[in-house]
């Protein structure tokens, strides 16, 4: 897929990815790709995120930065995901961002791959006041959405907080989607993310019927954004639109 490429991905960036439909799976995708080129980076979270199917070497859990930053140094070019602590649902905590300001400054070059919103598995979300959780040291939002999304009713079978729109009998067309993307921008990441952070739109899962949706979608919100892509994690393809 060439992601690092096309995010223009650099050895120092702090990546964090919100939306729904994909996140998990991207920065996966991206560690895996970072790892192919040897380059040095973490994933992590500053919310929550499921292991379960994660290899338990691949895995570093500890409660001091200190205890994490010792670990990488040892083995640097492992695809580590690091967090705080693993409850009993196999998820795990991230840390704060002056945790993660201390990895950056132990170990350079590093990248940081953070998984800053949560969505109950569905492929987008409606958000309440605290959320996402975005680090102002971002360097790369990435703000996923699923291309099955659109033209779908809005209920909690597809979107997360399905009830802070309002009214489950409305359908998530153009004009709906233009509107939740503006609010995004305007109540969380331009009070959050520093001005020279690139903001990308990734439209996922656009395999299929969903192309044309993405296409749509991609119409919608590129002018928005700084960058966008649509593609399929799972057939494992993207395209530049932006």
């Amino acid at each position: 897929m060439e992601l690092i490429n096309h995010l223009n991905i650099t050895e120092n960036d702090v990546i964090t990815i919100t939306g729904g439909g994909g996140k998990t799976s991207l920065m996966f995708a991206l560690g895996n790709e970072l790892s192919a080129q040897k380059l040095t980076h973490v994933m992590t979270t500053t919310t929550k995120i499921c292991i379960a199917d994660v290899p338990e070497a691949q895995c570093l859990i500890r409660n001091k930065m200190s205890d994490i930053i010792t670990e990488i140094l040892k083995d640097p070019k492992r695809n580590w995901v690091i967090g705080k602590e693993k409850n009993t649902e196999a998820k795990i905590s991230g840390f704060s961002e002056a945790e993660l300001n201390s990895l950056k400054q132990a170990i350079v070059p590093l990248v940081i791959l953070n998984e800053g919103d949560g969505s109950k598995r569905k492929p987008y979300k409606f958000y309440k006041d605290y959320e996402p959780s975005i680090p102002q040291m971002t360097t790369i939002l990435i703000h996923v959405i699923g291309a099955e999304t659109l033209f779908r009713k809005i209920d909690d079978q597809t979107f997360h907080r399905a009830e802070l729109f309002g009214n489950n009998q409305m359908i998530f067309n153009e004009e709906i989607l233009k509107k939740s993307f503006s609010d995004f921008i305007q109540n969380k990441l331009d009070n959050t993310l520093n001005k020279t952070a690139t903001r990308v739109l990734f439209i996922n899962k656009a395999d299929g019927e969903n192309y044309s949706n993405a296409q749509i979608m991609a119409k919608t919100g590129a002018p928005l954004f700084d960058r966008c892509l649509i593609g399929s994690l799972k057939e494992g393809w993207v395209e530049n639109i932006k």
